[in-house]
């Protein structure tokens, strides 16, 4: 044979060939999903405008939905608090049920708050996310409303 690959030669050529070319093509498995992460407050004195008694309990929730905009029912979520410019305390950490984890939030002073969540599955099935929302606290002299 001149110029030519024998015919076992080619034939192995060929099989490597076909071996690789699934691998270079296939989707990645196993990918992790990017879920979105929401917070909201509820609790008294809490309207349109995120206005807080200092001292009186709030309810910090995270909602954690896949893509799909189905629930997210793994994982923990780490809330923390911070006003702007200085530290922040970490709330708690809670686990996802249905999608949603609350914790109890109870501002110690007046100021805007940054309320932040964090979810996290320790697992290889989801990505981290994050959310926040800004709460206004006011004192009232230990008034709850």
């Amino acid at each position: 044979m001149m110029g030519g690959l024998s015919r076992g030669a080619a034939g192995v050529a060929l099989a490597a060939a076909c071996l690789t070319v699934p691998t270079t093509l296939a989707p990645q498995a196993n990918a992790a999903i990017a879920p979105t992460l929401s917070v909201a407050m509820t609790g008294p004195a809490l309207g349109a405008t995120s206005v807080a008694a200092v001292g009186c309990g709030q309810t910090a929730q995270a909602r954690v939905q896949r893509p799909d905009g189905t629930p997210v029912q793994s994982g923990i979520v780490e809330f923390t608090s911070r006003l702007p410019g200085l530290g922040g305390n970490i709330v708690g950490t809670v686990p996802v049920s249905n999608g949603t984890a609350s914790i109890l939030w109870i501002p110690d002073i007046a100021g805007q708050h940054i309320v932040s969540a964090v979810y996290y599955d320790g697992l290889p099935d989801y990505q981290p996310a994050a959310g926040y929302t800004t709460v206004t606290a006011v004192n009232l002299g230990g008034v709850c409303i």
